[in-house]
């Protein structure tokens, strides 16, 4: 990896609104993840407050995943974070000029590693449309496992569409499963 692939995650900040705006305003990037679609005029600065506010109260981090050379690129959080239970869920998206590249899995690869080492907990879980291949293969990569399949309820993504349920927790897999790898 050269230094104009390397990505930084950061805190969002007002700084990410246009950005964000822009390409969370792409209908194939809602289609998959629950973003608004379509996005309203001057949302991204409305999230963006409620993010930092829920920064400050510890109930959610969302970091902006910035490439070195295109600037920002999607978004990368926990939210849910509960010090009680040890857990909290995974959420990310990428715009799409940069699908493909392994950008997802990189900032989710980051994000695990302050869930586990920085806040210290247990588990953390997450869930994907059944026909989001690419965001399966992300998890798979970063040792998530499937939990379960249930019919999608949101009436944002179609009623006859399935959710997976995954979960990846803090202990190495190999010390679980001596076949699943975390690369």
């Amino acid at each position: 990896m050269d230094s104009s692939d390397e990505l930084l995650l950061e805190p969002v900040t007002r700084l990410h609104a246009a950005a964000l705006q822009a390409l969370a305003s792409d209908p194939a990037v809602s289609a998959t993840s629950h973003l608004p679609s379509p996005y309203p005029p001057g949302h991204a600065e409305a999230w963006i407050r409620a993010a930092t506010e829920a920064r400050a109260k510890g109930e959610a981090f969302h970091f902006a995943v910035v490439h070195a050379r295109d600037g920002f690129v999607g978004c990368c959080s926990l939210m849910a974070v509960s010090p009680r239970e040890k857990s909290a869920q995974l959420s990310y998206w990428v715009g799409r000029p940069y699908w493909g590249r392994g950008l997802a899995t990189r900032a989710a690869r980051w994000v695990l590693g302050f869930a586990f080492e920085a806040l210290k907990l247990a588990r953390v879980r997450t869930c994907v449309l059944e026909q989001n291949t690419a965001s399966i293969r992300v998890l798979e990569k970063l040792g998530f496992l499937p939990l379960l399949r249930a019919p999608n309820r949101d009436p944002k993504f179609p009623l006859d569409a399935t959710l997976v349920f995954y979960e990846r927790l803090a202990a190495p897999l190999s010390s679980r499963r001596p076949d699943a790898q975390d690369s």
